[in-house]
């Protein structure tokens, strides 16, 4: 398990219980994985936009 995984994994075990943390939490999840495709295409525009 990667380091962002585990991020995530105990970001989400310690706001179960709290909706609206909830909702940052899966927020910051989709920013960390635009943030992780930007990186692994070395920071390429997508062509379709």
């Amino acid at each position: 398990m990667d380091m962002k995984e585990t991020i995530i994994k105990k970001l989400q075990q310690a706001t179960c219980d709290k909706t609206e943390l909830n909702k940052k939490v899966v927020k910051w999840q989709k920013s960390l994985k635009e943030a992780e495709k930007v990186l692994k295409d070395g920071g390429k525009k997508d062509s379709r936009k």
